[in-house]
C-alpha cells in the first residue's frame, strides 16, 4: 500500500530519519510512536506530501485515498453549519448536485435534447456515487461522536475546540478513505467518543496508522507498533502492551551481547598488548588488531527516552484556602454553564476536571484564573496565591518566529539567561 525505502529527512544539521524504512499494508492497524521530538507527526506529512524527504522513496498505491487529521485543523475557520462542514468531504457528489440544480433551473425554458441528456448523466453518476443518501451518513457519524440534530445546523465556530475536532474527525471519515493517519486522534474528545472512535476504529477495513500517547487507546485499537527512534523505524507485531514487553526482552539481550563482546575485545587487546612487541608473535598480533578492527560492533542499551524534570519553588506559602466559589453562575446564549455554584479549592488539592465537550470546563478555568470576569457570584483567591493558567489553545499566545530563549527572555525579563537555560533544560531542550 505504502513502502518507505531509505527515507532520510533533514532539518538544518540534524536527521530526524536517516535511511528509514517501513512497509504500510492493507487493513493494517499501527500505532507509531516515540518520544516528542523524534519525528512521529513529521512521518504523517511526508507520507501526505507536505513535506519533501532530503533522500529516499515513498511509493504508494495508485489512487490510494488517505484521510489525514492532525492539530492543525482547529484553526478551520467558516460560518458554515457543521453538517456542511462535514458533508464537504464528498467533493464529487457536492459539485454534481450543483451541476443538477443549475440543470433543472435551465430546464425550466430550454428542452432541448442535449440538456435533458447532460441531465441524465449527472444525475446517473450522482445515483453511482450513492449520492442520494450522503447527507444520511453524515448526521449517522455525527451522532456517533456525539452531535445533536439541532447541534448538527449550528455553525462550526459556536463550538470548542473540542467539538470542532471532532467535527474534522467526521468529515475524514466520510471520505471513506484507504488509510487514516490520524495525529493525536483521543486530544480533544470526552471518554464516551473516546469510546464510540475505539469501536469505530475497530471495524474500520482500511489501514490505519495513529500517532497517540494514550496507551490505553492504542492497547485497545491497534495490532502493530512502530517506534521511531534514532532515525529509524522500529516494527513490533502486537499493541502498546506487547510492544513493552517484546522492547525489554530484546534490550535484555542486546546487553548480553554487549557484556559478552566488550569482554572477548578486552581478552584480544591484552592478548594484542603482550604479544605485540615480540617478534616472533607480531604477525599473530597484526591479524588480530585487523579482526578486532572489522568487527561489527553491538551498541550498549541505552535510554534516550528521558524525562521531563521540574519543581515548583515558593518564596511564600499561601493561606489553607486558595480558591473560593459562592454563588457563581455563569451562561452562554441557550447554554448554562453554571448555577449558584459553591466550590474550595485548598492548599494542596490535585484536582481533575472532567466532563463531556462543551460544558464549560475550559470556562471554570478561566473564571478561576481570573481571565472571565463575565459571571455572577464570587470568586477569589486566597492569601498569597499566585495563579498561573495553561489553556486548551496555549500555541496562540506564543511568538513562533522567536528562537526558544528570547521567547522565555520576553516573558521573564528578570531571569538571567543562565537561569532559563536551566528551565529549558528541564523540559529537554538541549544544545543549540
Amino acid at each position: 500500500m505504502i513502502a518507505i525505502t531509505n527515507l532520510t529527512f533533514e532539518i538544518g544539521a540534524r536527521a530526524l530519519y536517516d535511511e528509514a524504512n517501513w512497509h504500510i499494508k492493507p487493513g493494517e492497524k499501527i500505532g507509531l510512536i516515540g518520544a516528542n521530538g523524534t519525528g512521529k507527526s513529521t512521518l504523517l506529512k511526508i507520507i501526505v506530501g507536505a513535506y519533501s524527504p532530503t533522500k529516499g522513496t515513498i511509493s504508494m498505491a495508485k489512487d490510494l485515498k488517505m484521510g489525514y487529521l492532525n492539530q492543525d485543523l482547529l484553526s478551520y475557520q467558516t460560518d458554515k453549519s457543521i453538517l456542511h462542514v462535514a458533508m464537504e468531504a464528498f467533493e464529487r457528489q457536492n459539485q454534481l448536485h450543483t451541476e443538477i440544480e443549475s440543470l433543472l433551473k435551465k430546464l425550466e425554458t430550454d428542452y432541448s435534447d442535449d440538456l435533458l441528456h447532460k441531465l441524465s448523466d449527472k444525475q446517473h453518476e450522482f445515483e453511482a456515487l450513492d449520492g442520494y443518501s450522503i447527507e444520511f451518513r453524515a448526521h449517522e457519524i455525527l451522532a456517533g461522536l456525539g452531535f445533536s440534530e439541532p447541534d448538527q445546523n449550528r455553525n462550526l465556530m459556536e463550538f470548542s475546540g473540542g467539538w470542532r475536532m471532532r467535527v474534522m474527525l467526521a468529515k475524514i471519515l466520510l471520505q471513506a478513505p484507504d488509510i487514516l493517519l490520524l495525529d493525536e486522534p483521543t486530544n480533544h474528545l470526552d471518554l464516551p467518543s473516546i469510546k464510540w472512535l475505539e469501536t469505530y476504529l475497530q471495524s474500520f477495513e482500511g489501514a490505519i496508522v495513529i500517532v497517540s500517547h494514550d496507551r490505553y487507546f492504542l492497547d485497545r485499537v491497534v495490532k502493530k507498533i512502530v517506534e521511531s527512534r534514532k532515525g529509524k523505524l522500529i516494527p513490533y507485531a502486537g499493541n502498546y502492551s506487547f510492544y513493552l514487553e517484546e522492547k525489554a526482552l530484546r534490550e535484555e539481550i542486546q546487553s548480553g551481547q554487549y557484556k559478552n563482546q566488550q569482554a572477548k575485545i578486552r581478552q584480544e587487546e591484552r592478548l594484542i598488548e603482550r604479544f605485540r612487541a615480540k617478534a616472533s608473535k607480531a604477525k599473530m598480533a597484526q591479524s588480530r588488531i585487523k579482526a578486532l578492527e572489522k568487527m561489527e560492533r553491538v551498541d550498549d542499551v541505552d535510554d534516550d527516552n528521558p524525562t521531563v524534570n521540574f519543581s515548583f519553588k515558593f518564596s511564600k506559602q499561601s493561606g489553607r484556602h486558595v480558591v473560593r466559589m459562592e454563588h457563581v453562575s455563569k451562561a452562554y446564549p441557550g447554554l448554562q454553564i453554571l448555577s449558584d455554584a459553591h466550590a474550595v479549592i485548598e492548599k494542596g488539592d490535585k484536582i481533575a476536571l472532567i466532563g463531556a465537550n462543551g460544558k464549560g470546563k475550559s470556562t471554570l478555568l478561566r473564571i478561576i484564573a481570573g481571565t472571565d470576569k463575565s459571571f455572577e457570584g464570587m470568586c477569589e483567591t486566597g492569601h498569597n496565591v499566585t495563579t498561573t493558567f495553561f489553556a486548551q489553545h496555549q500555541l496562540e499566545s506564543l511568538h513562533l518566529e522567536n528562537e526558544i530563549l528570547r521567547e522565555l527572555q520576553a516573558f521573564a525579563p528578570k531571569h538571567t539567561e543562565t537561569e532559563l537555560r536551566s528551565i529549558l533544560g528541564c523540559f529537554l531542550f538541549t544544545g543549540d
